[in-house]
């Protein structure tokens, strides 16, 4: 699909690259991080592992050759600014404007988030993918139904996402900005390990867990655009060209965020459960609208 090509014309998670599995697992050892926190897309993807089936989890960990799903979701932070990669650069994010319609939004051709997870989803179905590319493609797919979820990867155009914001948090004279709050700040605050960070949010019924499962790509970007209004709530003018994150803006968006989490952990192990144990979840496996995009946005 055209929005799904990189610059160079060539396919996007079916592009070939000149040693790739050096680079993928070189990669996997790097300290870098870019987008959704590593904490933010670790917290996910524990809470996924608690909802997987065992057949799922077995199917994974196939995939994965020994390596923790975790890892795999990291890797396409780490790897995004490699020169072989860096085409991957526009998966991470869709930018809308407030009171634009996702009908109305001309798509990038070098892609988004929705087309990263739609076509990520798709190969990772496609029982011809490769050994190599589906575990590429499934460190994609569980990065991207993290970002996703992270308000301002469904960014406004005119601040980059929130990345053009500068920010001082709790008074601290280094300049951050508010897409690093939300991708990182607010989970550091509470100075928990992702284990207990994970635990302490993993709380949801089943029917909570039906109906966020039961929602496509393009809902959870919806949800997406209509948190962001909170995210730039600060109930204080900027000083000096600068938005001070105070104790009140993060005792009232941590909820938020938490929830957001929660969400994309339950969603992921969703899609996956629906892949790989249709039969287990029967009832997820006959939702046509479950980890689907609607056609006319790709």
């Amino acid at each position: 699909m055209s929005n799904y090509r990189s610059a160079t014309g060539a396919t996007g998670l079916t592009r070939k690259c000149v040693s790739v599995t050096v680079i993928f697992w070189l990669a996997l050892s790097s300290a870098q991080s870019l987008a959704f926190g590593v904490d933010g897309h670790l917290i996910t993807v524990r809470i996924a592992e608690n909802h997987l089936s065992e057949k799922t989890a077995a199917a994974l960990a196939q995939i994965g050759g020994g390596k923790a799903l975790g890892e795999l979701a990291l890797w396409p932070d780490q790897i995004r600014g490699a020169q072989k990669w860096s085409h991957t650069k526009p998966w991470h994010y869709i930018n809308i404007k407030d009171q634009q319609r996702f009908d109305d939004l001309r798509r990038s051709r070098k892609g988004d988030v929705l087309s990263a997870l739609h076509e990520s989803y798709r190969q990772l179905k496609d029982p011809r993918t490769g050994k190599q590319q589906r575990r590429e493609t499934l460190g994609f797919f569980l990065h991207m139904a993290g970002d996703i979820h992270q308000p301002l990867h469904v960014g406004r155009y005119n601040d980059l996402g929130g990345n053009r914001v500068s920010i001082k948090w709790l008074g601290n004279s280094k300049r951050r900005n508010l897409h690093w709050v939300w991708d990182t700040g607010l989970i550091k605050d509470d100075e928990l390990s992702v284990e207990q960070y994970s635990a302490l949010i993993d709380v949801s019924t089943a029917q909570q867990r039906r109906n966020w499962q039961s929602d496509s790509f393009l809902g959870w970007a919806k949800e997406s655009k209509i948190l962001r209004a909170q995210v730039y709530e600060f109930g204080q003018p900027a000083q000096k060209g600068s938005i001070t994150i105070n104790q009140d803006y993060i005792d009232r968006t941590k909820p938020l965020l938490k929830k957001r989490l929660l969400m994309a952990g339950i969603r992921l192990a969703g899609c996956l459960n629906r892949i790989f144990d249709a039969q287990g979840f029967p009832q997820l496996a006959a939702d046509k609208n479950a980890c689907e995009t609607s056609q006319h946005l790709e």
